[in-house]
């Protein structure tokens, strides 16, 4: 009550001083007036005698007045804490200008429509992967690196486990393969995780190829993740995809964060669309590395390419998906013979894209140096018309189980060969038809 009081009487001091200071500004501009009038008659008749006897003198005039006086910020901030209130820190315009700048800087690739090029496209529609250069601001690269690499340390168990699952999926013991999952689950340490792997014959400072985490666009719910979901989500990106793949609708599939340490293993030849739950040939990967990327020869490892091999029908027809023939790739394409090709070096903001059907690999981390850990980011969009398998989660599932990870949670809740809306993997392009928001 008594803060209240003393509040109220400031107030009403503040009004009669304001009004105080306005009567005696008017005042003292009027007799401010009164002088430059006189100033101005004495300067003419001083101008007049001097051009009389020949020279012309100038004379400054200063122009005197008076300013409102008013408390300084210091003072007001001392009257209240005397009350017991905590001033309002000032703003300055120079931090209004950098804040505005920084969030302008993170939202303007989210508010421009993507410009590709006829030359990209046709690249990508011959070859089945092409390079977006500088396609992300690096402001961006620099935020999305933050919050993946803190996401990796409190997910790294994850990563671990589903390692254990797929390398047990894939074994020759039927228990294994078929009680991967929960065997996987049940392991509580990295450790554990690496002991089942090493007894499965996995060394794994050096056979792993990377560690992979899923969807962590999805993690920004509890606000760690907020630059991937707007990335992942954003109009630019589904709309790059709709232009590349020739598709009027954009689901958003998957994101992957892949952290190839020092030391691990090359990522063998595969293609990302054996690996899903569609049955589709419409369906693209934006691989961002979240670092330079040197080129091969210098020890970098970014993606390799077959070109055109997501168009080379008689493989799987002929062979199958389990033949020999994806073992010896290079006799197939001519590995020395410019089959095989890269878009490396790869600065910050570069982008690679390929179809869902390009085989790609990378090299061993062999070279780089202990603590530069090379980190990627993928985001995989698919046809919105794209309809799911009946086989996918059965005992004879005809693609690859690596990826069951990221669709294992919704995949269920989809009836197959249907159309269907699923907030875990949602229409993100055209804008109108969107089910989820950024």
């Amino acid at each position: 009550m008594k803060k209240h009081i003393i509040i109220k009487l400031l107030q009403c001091l503040y009004q009669v001083s304001v009004v105080i200071c306005f009567t005696s500004s008017t005042i003292v501009n009027s007799r401010t007036q009164h002088q430059r009038t006189h100033q101005r008659g004495d300067e003419l008749k001083l101008m007049a005698t001097s051009k009389a006897e020949g020279k012309t003198t100038k004379k400054k005039i200063n122009h005197t007045g008076s300013k409102k006086k008013r408390l300084k910020k210091h003072q007001i901030d001392d009257l209240v804490r005397n009350i017991g209130l905590t001033p309002v820190a000032k703003k300055t315009k120079s931090h209004n200008l950098q804040q505005q700048k920084t969030i302008d800087t993170k939202l303007s690739y989210d508010l421009q429509s993507p410009n590709i090029s006829l030359k990209t496209q046709l690249d990508y529609s011959r070859n089945g992967h092409a390079a977006l250069r500088s396609f992300l601001p690096k402001e961006l690269i620099k935020q999305l690196r933050k919050e993946l690499i803190s996401y990796t340390t409190t997910h790294s168990l994850l990563a671990w486990r589903q390692k254990v699952e797929v390398q047990l999926a894939d074994s020759s013991d039927e228990y294994y393969k078929d009680n991967a999952c929960p065997i996987a689950n049940n392991l509580k340490s990295i450790e554990e995780c690496q002991d089942m792997l090493e007894s499965l014959g996995i060394d794994t400072s050096n056979d792993l190829p990377f560690l992979q985490h899923f969807n962590t666009w999805r993690a920004s719910t509890n606000n760690s993740t907020p630059a991937v979901r707007k990335l992942c989500l954003s109009h630019y990106m589904a709309q790059t995809a709709s232009i590349l793949l020739n598709t009027p609708t954009i689901r958003l599939y998957q994101d992957s964060l892949f952290h190839k340490r020092v030391g691990d293993g090359p990522t063998p030849w595969h293609s990302d669309a054996r690996m899903s739950p569609f049955d589709t040939s419409n369906m693209i990967t934006f691989w961002i590395p979240l670092q330079k990327v040197s080129i091969p020869e210098e020890g970098g490892t970014g993606l390799l390419y077959v070109d055109a091999s997501h168009s080379d029908f008689a493989l799987p027809y002929w062979n199958g998906v389990d033949s020999n023939e994806y073992d010896r790739l290079e006799n197939r394409y001519g590995d020395n013979d410019g089959g095989v090709n890269h878009h490396m070096p790869l600065d910050i903001g570069d982008v690679t894209v390929h179809n869902g059907w390009t085989l790609h690999s990378a090299d061993a981390a062999e070279f780089i140096e202990e603590g530069q850990d090379r980190y990627a980011f993928s985001v995989t969009y698919v046809d919105g018309r794209a309809e799911v398998r009946e086989d996918i989660l059965g005992d004879d599932v005809k693609g690859d189980r690596e990826d069951v990870w990221s669709f294992r949670d919704w995949v269920k809740d989809v009836f197959p060969r249907q159309q269907f809306s699923h907030p875990s993997v949602p229409i993100v392009w055209p804008i109108d038809k969107r089910d989820v928001k950024p």
